[in-house]
């Protein structure tokens, strides 16, 4: 799973938005990033879904690969602690950014909480 969503607004370039979705890290991700270089906003579905001994969405620690693949702007981790099946609660990635620095700006957001997508006079110019 996973979704790239362009929206389009005249006289301003697209704002492009990854949802992740529950998924692991793949080879297959490096295509997004060589197709789209300039992503604006990561959605990371984390939690580590974890059955039957399987990782079935991505923990912390692959949360930061995919940023590392695909260098988003910014980036919010989402859907982290929404089953008692998740093993990775979101410090595990908050920790693994501290460690790791990827490139991206990650802000975290609560629930019910709202985040002005990233379209600013700067994306203008």
């Amino acid at each position: 799973m996973g979704s790239l969503l362009e929206i389009t607004s005249p006289g301003l370039p697209p704002l492009r938005l990854y949802l992740s979705g529950d998924t692991v890290v793949s080879d297959e991700l490096h295509e997004i990033a060589r197709r789209h270089p300039d992503l604006d906003l990561g959605v990371l579905h984390l939690g580590g879904t974890t059955v039957f001994g399987l990782l079935l969405s991505m923990d912390g620690r692959q949360g930061v690969d995919l940023l590392e693949i695909l260098r988003p702007r910014y980036a919010v981790p989402v859907h982290v602690d929404d089953y008692p099946v998740f093993r990775s609660p979101l410090s595990d990635f908050l920790a693994e950014v501290e460690r790791r620095r990827p490139a991206s700006r990650v802000v975290t957001v609560g629930r019910g909480e709202t985040l002005p997508l990233p379209v600013t006079a700067a994306r203008a110019g």
